[in-house]
């Protein structure tokens, strides 16, 4: 196995100043002011818009990343990132149309690239994540605002992150990248 580690570089196509990232880190800004390509070397990232894990998310499987477009990023600024642990290759998630786990609900154990159109619903408020980790997009066809949920209860959208329920796929995370 591959050692868990992740590679910034502050150019396109892994130009300029690097830095090797092997752990969690909460702000990022000393070692590169920009990043525009990475290369995963091994393990899942988690990439932060803002230090303390904060802002937009990316996740990245070992790979490479010639521009920040590849990871579906909005501009070249990551401020922290952390390794995602516990990635088991299943998925098994609960989605209820309502807060607090009310309403209508719907069992989920593959990725989906448009949950609007398998479970005919516009709104996820609430989830269980019984087995993952997984990604929600914002938009179907895994486009749009990202966000990672791991295995726990979320009574409501904000606890994930979102400020609005739009939920437009759901996409594994998997051993299998």
């Amino acid at each position: 196995m591959a050692t868990e580690s992740i590679v910034f570089y502050e150019d396109r196509n892994f130009q300029g100043r690097s830095y090797e990232c092997k752990g969690d880190t909460s702000d990022l800004h000393s070692f590169f002011s920009r990043c525009n390509s990475a290369k995963v070397k091994g393990g899942f990232w988690v990439l932060y818009e803002w230090p303390n894990y904060m802002g937009y998310q990316y996740i990245l499987t070992p790979g490479e990343y010639p521009d920040y477009h590849h990871w579906i990023g909005f501009s070249d600024c990551v401020r922290s990132c952390r390794l995602l642990r516990h990635v088991t290759g299943h998925l098994k998630l609960k989605l209820f149309e309502r807060p607090n786990f009310d309403g209508q609900t719907w069992e989920v154990t593959e990725s989906t690239p448009s949950i609007q159109e398998r479970f005919l619903c516009r709104e996820i408020h609430s989830c269980k994540v019984q087995e993952g980790p997984c990604v929600f997009f914002k938009h179907a066809n895994y486009s749009g605002r990202q966000y990672l949920l791991e295995k726990g209860e979320y009574r409501r959208h904000t606890e994930w992150g979102a400020m609005h329920p739009t939920v437009g796929s759901v996409r594994q995370v998997t051993t299998d990248c």
